[in-house]
């Protein structure tokens, strides 16, 4: 088989992979496979070795390739929406004591905030523990517990 031929089935196999629905990579692998074959076809006259060379190659690759492909392309968890403010640091604009209600500044929005122990002034930076309805908990940085300045 001429090396024109394994190039083909090359440019076939990638235009397979692209196609929906996605293969994770499967394709690529048997791409690869035949680009191997057409550069064995090259450097030798036996017709059996790009054969050979495509099955060895294309049989490799799948076993590494579909792994990296779950790992590119399974989403990620990530914190959203309220969820993504717990950790954060914020600004007392109203004082805090506990239990009894306060405002932070958190990315330049003002939200009501409650402490369950300690007491904060106007301008102390504190860092949001948790969400409880509209409010959120917080407390001293991380680092920082027992130094109240």
């Amino acid at each position: 088989m001429n090396y024109k031929y394994w190039l083909i089935a090359c440019v076939g196999f990638v235009i397979l992979e692209i196609l929906p629905p996605p293969t994770h990579f499967f394709f690529v692998c048997m791409a690869f496979g035949a680009l191997g074959g057409a550069i064995a076809a090259v450097f030798s006259n036996l017709v059996w070795l790009p054969w050979v060379v495509f099955a060895v190659v294309s049989v490799a690759l799948t076993p590494l390739m579909i792994p990296l492909a779950k790992f590119l392309f399974t989403p990620k968890p990530h914190a959203s929406n309220v969820d993504a403010l717990i950790g954060k640091k914020a600004l007392v604009t109203e004082a805090i004591h506990p239990k009894a209600p306060g405002v932070v500044k958190i990315s330049g929005e003002n939200w009501r905030a409650v402490s369950e122990q300690d007491s904060f002034d106007k301008d102390q930076w504190v860092e949001i523990v948790k969400i409880e309805g509209a409010s959120v908990i917080v407390s001293l940085p991380a680092g920082r517990q027992g130094d109240k300045s």
